[in-house]
């Protein structure tokens, strides 16, 4: 579940007058289910939102979260998946336990909240704190170590502003504002697209035009995931070439065949927009065809392997799969 509602979880439990803790995953080494800033919450009576990577390793964390939940002091469960849970991911799990009524003012500044902020958490299970980000703290998704506290970047760090209204776009929406993206939706309008701004819409802006765009939101940054999904090859041709001149774009993927991104790129090329080193470099930076290769031809399959894309760059930096997730497969002859 979303970080602002497990929090939004921890405080409606205290403040109905039950106890509850917060397990955050303070260590991971090896192969593990889940990693740094992992979190989820127990109740006293044993209610649970979010996970910390399910089978022995939960169950354990679990219990250990109820005990402290109804008034035990904070503690660190460390266990070694293989050696002491007998499971089979062969890594280490530290995970943190800490009450949450005294971290109550914490909550509610993160309960619900879109506001970039930096939470801390105590390894001795003291209050958990938050404060504004500052230089050196670590980008979202990844978080760090720091003086025996985690410290990780929480709130609306990243946006996905998606240009174009259409089958792909609808189906893709609500599975970015699943994964906790900030959804910017911009559509012209001309074929009746906009309307009502979609639930899953933080924004709806009836542009095309970058600039207006940029206006709109107060400028590109870095964390912004830009998309290129819309009805018609000659927007997306004008879009990407004013585009992709932009270096603050932290991602920039467009849909489209094979064919029609190699005909984009000569025409790029044709209006000297990727001459010598740095029109490599521009082109390099653009994700097209958008998503990973799945074999995807339905919008509801292409939107899947779009967020997938996302989420591998969300998490590892860069967007394409590993060998852990994408395969090709072979079958022997009949």
């Amino acid at each position: 579940m979303p970080r602002h509602d497990l929090f939004s979880a921890a405080l409606r439990a205290i403040d109905g007058g039950r106890g509850a803790a917060i397990a955050a995953v303070i260590g991971a080494h090896g192969s593990t289910p889940r990693h740094l800033g992992a979190r989820m919450v127990v109740a006293a009576d044993g209610e649970q939102w979010g996970t910390v990577g399910g089978g022995k390793i939960e169950q354990l964390v679990t219990e250990a979260a109820r005990e402290v939940a109804n008034g035990a002091a904070p503690r660190i469960v460390r266990q070694h998946l293989v050696r002491d849970l007998a499971m089979c991911c062969g890594g280490a799990m530290e995970v943190v336990l800490t009450p949450a009524a005294p971290s109550r003012d914490a909550l509610v500044q993160l309960a619900g909240s879109s506001q970039p902020q930096v939470l801390v958490t105590p390894f001795d299970g003291g209050p958990l704190t938050v404060r504004p980000p500052r230089d050196g703290d670590p980008r979202a998704h990844h978080p760090i170590v720091v003086e025996q506290a985690l410290v990780e970047r929480l709130g609306a760090a990243e946006r996905a502003i998606v240009f174009g209204l259409g089958h792909v776009a609808r189906n893709l929406g609500p599975l970015l504002a699943t994964l906790g993206f900030t959804v910017i939706a911009c559509d012209d309008g001309e074929t009746g697209a906009t309307g009502e701004r979609p639930a899953w819409a933080n924004e709806l802006l009836e542009s095309f035009d970058p600039a207006e765009v940029e206006r709109l939101l107060g400028g590109f940054t870095v964390d912004d995931y830009v998309l290129i999904v819309t009805r018609d090859h000659a927007i997306d041709q004008k879009l990407l070439e004013a585009l992709i001149l932009r270096e603050d774009i932290g991602y920039l993927g467009m849909i489209g065949s094979r064919g029609k991104v190699g005909r984009f790129r000569k025409r790029l090329e044709a209006r000297g927009l990727l001459n010598g080193e740095a029109g490599d470099a521009r082109w390099a930076r653009l994700r097209a065809p958008i998503g990973l290769d799945l074999g995807a031809e339905t919008p509801e399959e292409i939107a899947v392997a779009i967020a997938a894309e996302l989420v591998a760059r969300r998490r590892r930096g860069v967007s394409v799969p590993g060998d852990w997730s994408f395969q090709k497969l072979t079958r022997e002859p009949a």
